[in-house]
């Protein structure tokens, strides 16, 4: 099906039935660009249909949809329902240090932070526009990404919008912002292998939008469709699951004390003292070495997030007696499985983790 996309270039808007979406409004589809101007793509603001030059479909999501713009002929993005997995980023590489970002960030990359000591496991994210390297001082980010206040900018048609957010680009001193920033590292088969010019383009497009919203419009929503196309966030995912479902998901277990190591077994869940803050700690066993006494865990962790380490088993010991819902080696492998997820100590910390790889659930308490 091809259509002409004139709606672009006038006021007039020709009806364009895509995903569903009526949207027909000349201001609500965006225009990809690269820095030099060119049209790559073309996308609607109410739905996020995309349509995209042939080069920057990946992974053979190609949609039998075409338009046709300024003489450019533009293929449909054909992008999976409901894929989790593939959508967040498989990985993440801490950032420590904030003076020398122009030798690790680049433009067009994810990143996310912390954004305030009494928000753990709230991450704000962001996409990186550009890095200028600055002599004797720390290096100067450009982001684009969700932003509050925007002050003596804000427009007056924009007086209706509650929560004064407004997608911006801004340049930071990531120092003042926080100790530690992650970058977020996709695989080439999510975005494909160059898709740098199609996240600056995407970001670049959706400067000025507004509608914030905290669990279907915020700013992993934002950076995540900018790398992926899919408009989606694993954090407001997670609290809409843990709002919407805990109920229906809730399960109820006993554990039992551990006396003798050689009890244990590779995939059990463990209870563990770690500290006078975290005397409870769940973990994942990964192999028993019973003569030094030490077990092979994973686990999830605030500061580190998932982390596979060798414990020495300090008592008291509790293994969660609930059954499983997986075979050992498939409980390991949803242990070791990417988590894009911020630890919270409320709806997704060690306990939640460790449920959710052997059983798929959640338990009742936090």
């Amino acid at each position: 099906m091809n259509h002409s996309m004139d709606m672009l270039a006038s006021d007039s808007s020709p009806s364009l039935d895509h995903r569903g979406c009526d949207n027909t409004t000349r201001e609500r589809f965006k225009r990809y660009v690269t820095w030099d101007g060119a049209l790559i793509g073309v996308s609607c603001a109410v739905c996020y249909s995309e349509w995209v030059t042939v080069g920057f479909v990946s992974r053979g999501h190609r949609g039998t949809e075409m338009l046709s713009v300024d003489g450019e002929s533009l293929h449909l993005i054909d992008k999976p329902d409901d894929d989790r997995a593939s959508t967040f980023s498989t990985k993440s590489t801490k950032i420590t240090d904030l003076d020398n970002l122009a030798q690790i960030l680049t433009a067009g990359d994810h990143i996310s932070y912390q954004l305030s000591a009494l928000t753990p496991g709230l991450s704000h994210h962001a996409i990186v526009k550009g890095v200028k390297r600055m002599e004797g001082g720390p290096d100067e980010v450009t982001l684009v990404h969700w932003q509050f206040n925007r002050g003596s900018e804000r427009r007056e048609e924009d007086a209706r919008e509650p929560l004064a957010c407004f997608v911006e680009s801004t340049e930071d001193d990531m120092k003042t912002k926080a100790s530690v920033i992650y970058r977020c590292d996709y695989s080439d088969d999510t975005v494909g292998e160059d898709n740098r010019a199609l996240t600056l383009a995407r970001a670049n497009a959706w400067i000025g939008e507004t509608g914030y919203k905290p669990t279907q419009k915020n700013c992993e929503h934002f950076a995540v469709f900018c790398k992926t196309g899919q408009h989606r966030s694993l954090q407001g995912e997670v609290a809409t699951d843990v709002v919407t479902e805990v109920v229906r998901r809730m399960i109820d277990y006993t554990d039992e004390p551990v006396e003798d190591i050689s009890s244990l077994s590779v995939g059990d869940q463990v209870i563990m003292y770690m500290s006078f803050i975290h005397p409870r700690c769940h973990m994942i066993v990964t192999g028993v070495d019973a003569d030094t006494g030490r077990i092979d865990v994973i686990r999830f962790t605030f500061s580190r997030g998932v982390v596979e380490e060798k414990l020495k088993l300090r008592k008291p010991v509790f293994r969660v007696m609930s059954d499983s819902s997986f075979s050992p080696s498939d409980v390991i492998s949803r242990a070791r499985e990417p988590v894009s997820v911020a630890f919270n100590i409320f709806s997704f910390n060690c306990k939640h983790f460790a449920f959710w790889c052997r059983t798929g659930q959640i338990p009742s308490t936090p």
